[in-house]
């Protein structure tokens, strides 16, 4: 029985270690990503395609459904215990204009890494996209970890 409950810690310590939370929040700040590409996309097809608009505002608009999208479900799934911790509209809304901005620099990080490896160094436009894509990611989730969704309580073993 005791051996038992030696496993059993062991196994909770490792659920909930710090390395483990990060990895899970990175699947799933990932996941919530991909899920924001395809508003975007549906967005855009309606505002461009079914309702006419030109090219900029479609755009622009879709780009901001997906990042509304994408804050939402960060908010409530990949960083739901540090939201709860913050429950006030007015820290929520601030999350929401930090989180914008940070998007924004992404996206000026995505053009320049794209721009670079295919102008300066040759890399195939798609291949470059995916790099630059990748890269953002890791830098969106760094950031917003630590600006947005940074952890007040630890967990003690």
């Amino acid at each position: 029985m005791n051996k038992y409950l030696d496993i059993n810690g062991l196994i909770n310590r490792l659920l909930f270690s710090y390395s483990w939370v990060f990895v899970s929040r990175l699947i799933r700040f990932a996941i919530v990503g991909l899920s924001g590409v395809f508003v975007d996309m549906a967005g855009f097809y309606v505002l461009h395609n079914l309702l006419g608009w030109i090219l900029t505002p479609s755009a622009i608009l879709s780009t901001e459904l997906a990042i509304i999208n994408n804050f939402f479900w960060n908010d409530v799934w990949t960083f739901s215990d540090v939201s709860l911790q913050q429950p006030l509209f007015t820290q929520r809304l601030q999350r929401f204009w930090k989180f914008n901005l940070i998007g924004l620099l992404g996206l000026i990080y995505n053009i320049l890494i794209v721009d670079v490896l295919f102008y300066k160094f040759g890399v195939n436009e798609y291949l470059a996209k995916v790099v630059a894509i990748i890269l953002v990611t890791f830098w969106n989730f760094g950031v917003n970890f630590q600006v947005n969704w940074q952890i007040k309580k630890t967990f003690r073993f």
